[in-house]
């Protein structure tokens, strides 16, 4: 029996990093650069700090700002073309899990023909991408800047799906994220929560990757909630870039299993953000999988503090973890799918999707759909 782990580039972490974007640029040759963006990233400023470095570098560049939240093919494809029409060698993905998802499935078409939708299937393949790559993330959740794969919205297909691809350099400057509103802080600090606990429980789960999830669930239960309270608080910012970080690192290889199977299928149905799904899937996903893996829901429970006899039934301790990452969802603010307007009917009627997604084959409970319906009318049914 043997595993991998790999990271896909080096790292760049630091209050003040993005400064040395346009030197690391330079250093791979290349002479300008597109910037993939929400046009909210722009408003903030946050580009205006890439786009000095990349000046004071000497490095040209185009903008586009054209991601949306779930990013679909047609914003990809529009990213492409605009690489192309700028003559952009390179490209800086900078903002949310969006716009890194969006940059990364973009190289796919610096070198290849679109559109991208052809790339980007029901069950991942990787794509040999060769023009550089530059991820900066403005939020701590998605950890995407520190993985492979690129999650894109397919409209025609009524689905989200998977593409993996090659990136030079992530560059995680805590200072970014001091401008999120409280609940994208709280969402997106769940999905690496949610990263953390799923990349260490897969059937592909490995020992060098958990240490990085078992480190990022320690940061998380410690500074989630004080990020929200404090959204100054520049020490308790940092500490949440590096295990939204770390959390990206911890699935890269094991990829993550049916809790994002569920979340993808909010946001597809209810047009929910990511990390919410995440969010309020984990503690129903926790224990249902919990008789399975009980050893490693143990080392999740320790690793947020909470105190253990040794003398749990694997149940038990699927019910003492998931009750505490509950408390955290409900601490940080996260409402519930009824406080939303959703029905229990209307989220039943996800168990097709959540079944047959390729995420849930990663599961360690085999899940079909009577386990899909029985897991989903919990989510509703235990976050009230």
């Amino acid at each position: 029996m043997y595993h991998e782990f790999s990271m896909p580039s080096p790292i760049i972490f630091g209050c003040g990093a993005i400064s040395v974007l346009g030197e690391k640029i330079k250093e791979k040759g290349c002479k300008k650069a597109l910037l993939i963006c929400e046009k909210a990233i722009e408003d903030v400023g946050i580009v205006a700090k890439a786009i000095k470095s990349l000046e004071a570098a000497g490095v040209g560049y185009a903008v586009y700002n054209g991601v949306i939240p779930d990013p679909t093919d047609s914003v990809v494809d529009a990213a492409g073309e605009a690489a192309k029409a700028a003559g952009a060698d390179c490209l800086v993905g900078i903002g949310g899990g969006s716009s890194i998802d969006a940059a990364k499935a973009a190289a796919i078409l610096m070198t290849n023909p679109g559109p991208v939708s052809k790339y980007i299937v029901a069950f991942p393949i990787y794509v040999d991408t060769t023009a550089p790559l530059f991820l900066i993330p403005t939020t701590a959740g998605t950890g995407s800047e520190s993985t492979t794969v690129s999650v894109i919205t397919l409209p025609d297909e009524n689905a989200k799906w998977s593409v993996f691809v090659n990136s030079t350099l992530a560059i995680v400057d805590p200072e970014l994220t001091v401008t999120v509103p409280k609940t994208v802080t709280a969402i997106t600090g769940m999905d690496a929560f949610a990263h953390a606990v799923e990349g260490m429980t897969t059937i592909r789960s490995n020992r060098h990757s958990d240490l990085f999830a078992v480190a990022a669930i320690e940061k998380i239960t410690k500074n989630l909630a004080l990020c929200c309270d404090e959204p100054d608080n520049i020490e308790a910012r940092s500490e949440m870039a590096l295990a939204s970080n770390w959390g990206g690192l911890a699935f890269n290889n094991p990829v993550i299993h049916v809790g994002h199977a569920v979340a993808d299928a909010m946001a597809v149905y209810f047009n929910t953000p990511h990390g919410y799904g995440c969010a309020i899937a984990l503690p129903e996903t926790i224990k249902l999988i919990a008789p399975k893996v009980p050893e490693r829901i143990a080392a999740i429970a320790k690793a947020m503090g909470i105190a253990l006899t040794g003398t749990e039934s694997p149940e038990q301790l699927g019910i003492l973890v998931s009750d505490a990452v509950r408390e955290l969802i409900r601490r940080v603010g996260i409402k519930s799918l009824k406080e939303l307007g959703f029905t229990r009917e209307q989220v039943l009627d996800l168990k097709n999707y959540v079944a047959i997604s390729y995420l849930s084959t990663l599961c360690p409970v085999p899940i079909d759909e009577p386990v899909a319906e029985r897991l989903l009318a919990a989510v509703y049914d235990n976050y009230q």
